[in-house]
């Protein structure tokens, strides 16, 4: 279990979530706020909730955010696959299904997001109630998430280089953590260690890293950035291997 302090998006998210807490796992910006909490690290702030859930569940799932006043996006492009209430809004995403029905035909898929169940655990925000809240991905999985995701664009065309700097912020700040998750020998391994390599053989990889590090004020310069990006990397393929 993750002990967080709960900030007011998780207290919001928390409340939605907690009903169906078992149906879904928060990835994306939120569960990296959650994994890094208490280390004293800046993150770019977030209103979003992204969620993976089982496609046989999306209905389950949606009808519980309607019923909570959780209504479908007016942008055109996330319509089918996002809903808000205020300023919190919520996206699901899916495993792959050949024949999906309901509102889960209109999901994004993600091949990751049916093995979140052994790459999950769960939040809380009083370490003495020992109550989960919500399952969220855990350190490496989100690490396998991201890289994953290396390259994809916004609808405007605009690079997210956010994906890159979470992944050497989570290697740099959790290390043991995810070592410790790990073990030895398993499909997530190999994905973080193809992730932490991209720092060392992808100038691209860097530079995306190296921008958004120095955006958010984690370093001065794009080349201490990329210096660090580089260190990093090389550090965790040491403790990995």
């Amino acid at each position: 279990m993750k002990v967080v302090k709960p900030t007011g998006l998780l207290l919001e998210a928390a409340t939605i979530l907690e009903p169906i807490r078992d149906e879904i796992v928060v990835i994306g910006a939120l569960a990296v706020q959650v994994a890094l909490d208490g280390r004293d690290v800046a993150l770019t702030p977030t209103a979003d909730v992204d969620a993976g859930v089982e496609t046989e569940a999306v209905d389950r799932v949606v009808a519980h955010l309607e019923e909570n006043g959780l209504q479908r996006s007016d942008v055109t492009h996330e319509r089918s696959f996002t809903w808000v209430r205020g300023g919190l809004k919520v996206q699901l995403l899916r495993p792959f299904h050949p024949f999906p029905k309901g509102a889960a035909s209109g999901l994004p898929t993600n091949s990751l997001v049916g093995e979140l169940g052994n790459w999950r655990r769960l939040v809380s925000f009083n370490e003495t109630r020992g109550y989960g809240r919500f399952w969220a991905a855990t350190p490496a999985a989100l690490i396998g998430l991201k890289e994953a995701a290396f390259g994809r664009t916004r609808p405007s065309g605009e690079p997210v280089d956010r994906d890159f700097s979470d992944v050497a912020l989570i290697l740099d700040k959790l290390q043991a953590e995810i070592v410790a998750e790990l073990g030895s020998g398993t499909v997530m391994q190999g994905r973080v260690v193809r992730a932490a390599r991209r720092f060392i053989q992808d100038d691209a990889a860097v530079a995306a890293a190296g921008r958004e590090l120095v955006r958010t004020g984690h370093e001065e310069t794009q080349l201490a950035a990329e210096t660090s990006v580089r260190r990093i990397a090389r550090d965790a393929l040491r403790r990995l291997r």
